[in-house]
């Protein structure tokens, strides 16, 4: 992984380009500023976690007190939960800023603590001795909180305290910092129940709209009767604790020597505690934004310090359709994030808050970075790991750890490419997981989540790296549907594939979130084709599952020969031949190709020449394609081929093994295909042979592309 220095010169992992200066400017507005709820998207193992921990790495140490949580560990967290840890954090102490205190947020918490019995009804008490008696009652609280943990807020660490491991490539010194802050403080660190702060912060509750009336005390009792209540009086309860929690950001940000930017970094928020968490935190921010503006002041203070950045690995029901048109944001990747371009597309109504940031794959210099990282690895493999993984950064992470092990054949040759062919088949060191289970540690950081309930026994070990990467992406998928959509893989296009495989030849309600389709689109496992603009299953996925197909031939056969015929039925006979090279068929698709040297000019045959020859290939998993090369293009037929038929068929099977990362990891058959196009030109005079020739040099002097294709 690549690194970065923080401010206190402690290594760090490397943010996505963009990303760190846009959380740089948001930290430097002024405290009433508004501010972007900054969300990542991307599939499981597009880079989030790595993110969150460059930004801890550049700004949490001395910059700003910042918060970390992971909505995605194995314990639930509910929202007041996570304020509580939240708050926790940000308690920790600084050396350049005075500590910051939550009174109005602990006191909210206590109240409506579930270790709390019923407060009661202090009606009968004179109203000057009301606030005494609360005082007394939460105080009881208080002192067996200190009694068991230190203060009251770090009791949530034992309830939630899973939902505080840093992300995978974070330095120690970061996780001692999160735990650490989440751990340790003195009694009353909050200072709730000076007589001050209590009077203060009861006052405040007194005053919000969501309670009955005047009195402070009876706002304080019925934040406790709302914790026993029903589903509206815990709605209401939430609510008004977030807008206690940004209620006392704000108050901090406005005394002397205090920050005036917070910074709260939460992974995984596309979980129900994690969606929920974030719905709230903007009702608050935006409760904050009208009542400003209802005071009608000339320059009315609408934001709070609160810099966020959330990721989410499925899209959000909440934003509409995956394709965002009708939540009004075009999301693009955060190279080109600023908090200008935030402003000027800042849409009206719900939106106006996010500012949505699509993940991308790295990019070829990005993975030779990463393997330069280690002296004993081969930056030469650089370009077969992108072509492999398409640049996934987990995928790309798991790949190393496999490359980092002993028995890596040294330099090129047939010994290595061999061993690179059954990469996917290879034990992951350090992965673990269940069908179905709670969470458990994955290869190279992070975790895999499952069904709950499953005994700890039944974790698997030895799990391979097809295995391991796919349990991770396919997140959320049962077993019907991963099935499902091992077969769909077999075509790029998975609407494709879920019209013929799906439900029914429609396939109605394909776009919708229950679907196949919807949660491969919800989840971001497709991306757009770069010809066509159709959507395709994301390379490194589909390559791992047709990894997986091939290792069932009769599923492998019966489904490419459904799409061939499907295509065939559509006339559409470029994608039917791609479906039959697959098959093996390779002397009906070369037969195909010879005709169509006659019917169509020399650019367009290249184009389907390229899109059929990209079929994938089930040769088996002990031979390279120094094994199969010459076999292929020989064939079997009794009678020679014409010297025509001959040069395409050569020029196919080359083409096919060289498309292939686990077939020619090197590409050596570069040459070899400059070769045949040659010969192409020589045999076919009518053809534009001056094109041909160029396609050949193209070949010869192959150049890798920086990011990754359309695999098909």
């Amino acid at each position: 992984m690549a690194q970065q220095t923080g401010r206190t010169g402690v290594p760090g992992p490397e943010g996505p380009a963009g990303l760190v200066p846009l959380v740089g400017e948001c930290l430097e507005l002024p405290a009433d500023a508004e501010r972007p709820l900054i969300v990542l998207l991307g599939p499981h193992g597009a880079g989030a976690s790595e993110a969150h921990g460059a930004l801890m790495a550049r700004f949490g140490t001395d910059l700003a007190p910042f918060a970390y949580l992971n909505f995605g560990s194995e314990q639930p967290l509910r929202p007041r939960y996570a304020l509580g840890l939240i708050a926790r954090q940000l308690e920790r102490k600084l050396p350049r800023y005075r500590v910051s205190r939550f009174p109005r947020l602990t006191l909210g918490l206590l109240a409506s603590d579930s270790e709390l019995r019923d407060i009661g009804d202090l009606s009968t008490i004179p109203l000057r001795d009301q606030r005494r008696e609360l005082h007394r009652r939460l105080g009881q609280l208080e002192d067996r909180a200190f009694q068991a943990r230190g203060d009251y807020l770090s009791g949530f660490v034992q309830v939630a305290g899973s939902a505080l491991g840093v992300p995978a490539g974070v330095p120690p010194v970061f996780e001692e910092m999160v735990g650490g802050a989440a751990r340790e403080g003195a009694r009353m660190v909050s200072g709730v129940l000076s007589r001050h702060r209590f009077a203060e912060s009861a006052r405040w509750y007194g005053e919000h709209r969501l309670t009955r009336g005047p009195n402070p005390w009876d706002a304080v009792i019925e934040l406790n009767h709302w914790r026993r209540g029903s589903a509206e009086d815990e709605d209401k309860l939430e609510r008004i604790l977030f807008a206690a929690f940004l209620e006392d950001l704000r108050r901090n940000a406005e005394l002397s020597f205090a920050p005036t930017s917070y910074l709260l970094l939460l992974d995984s928020c596309h979980t129900a505690y994690g969606r929920r968490f974030l719905t709230l935190l903007l009702a608050a921010r935006e409760e904050l934004r009208l009542a400003a503006r209802h005071r009608g002041l000339p320059r009315p203070a609408t934001g709070d310090p609160l810099t966020v950045v959330a990721s989410t690995h499925r899209w959000l029901a909440d934003w509409g359709a995956p394709s965002g048109e009708s939540w009004g944001w075009e999301v693009r990747p955060p190279d080109g994030a600023r908090l200008a371009d935030w402003r000027e597309r800042r849409p009206p109504g719900d939106g106006r808050w996010w500012y949505p940031l699509r993940l991308r794959d790295l990019t070829l210099d990005e993975v030779r970075a990463r393997l330069s990282e280690e002296p004993r690895r081969d930056p030469s493999l650089a370009p077969f790991v992108h072509r492999f993984t398409c640049g996934l950064p987990r995928a790309v992470r798991q790949v190393l750890t496999l490359l980092d092990q002993a028995d890596l054949p040294a330099g090129g040759g047939h010994a290595r490419e061999l061993w690179l062919r059954r990469l996917p088949d290879r034990t992951l060191p350090g992965a673990s997981v269940r069908r179905r289970g709670r969470t458990l540690p994955g290869a190279g950081g992070g975790s895999v989540t499952a069904a709950q309930g499953v005994p700890p026994d039944d974790a698997e070990e030895n799990t391979s790296l097809a295995e391991a990467a796919l349990d991770l992406l396919l997140a959320g998928f049962d077993d019907r549907q991963r099935a499902l959509l091992r077969t769909c893989a077999a075509t790029p296009d998975l609407l494709t594939g879920y019209e013929v495989f799906g439900d029914g030849p429609a396939a109605q309600g394909a776009e919708s979130p229950a679907s196949l389709f919807g949660k491969a689109h919800a989840g971001f496992l497709l991306v757009t084709a770069r010809e066509g603009g159709r959507l395709v299953l994301h390379p490194w996925p589909r390559r791992l599952l047709l990894w997986q197909l091939a290792a069932r031939p009769a599923e492998w056969d019966a489904a490419h020969q459904r799409l061939s015929e499907h295509h065939a039925a559509r006339e559409e006979p470029v994608r039917a031949m791609y479906h039959r090279l697959a098959l093996h068929q390779i002397n009906a698709v070369t037969a195909y190709l010879v005709r169509r040297l006659e019917e169509v000019d020399t650019p367009r045959w290249l184009a389907e020449f390229r899109t059929v020859a990209a079929a994938p290939n089930r040769i088996p998993k002990d031979k390279s394609y120094r094994d199969v090369l010459g076999p292929l293009t020989r064939g079997g037929a009794a009678e020679p081929a014409s010297r025509l038929e001959a040069a395409v068929r050569g020029l196919l099977v080359a083409r096919w093994l060289w498309g292939d990362p686990l077939a020619d990891p090197e590409r050596a058959l570069g040459s070899t295909l400059a070769a045949r196009l040659e010969r192409l030109a020589e045999e076919h005079p009518r053809s534009d042979s001056l094109r041909l020739l160029n396609e050949a040099e193209r070949y010869r002097n192959w150049i890798q592309p920086q990011t990754c294709a359309e695999e098909g």
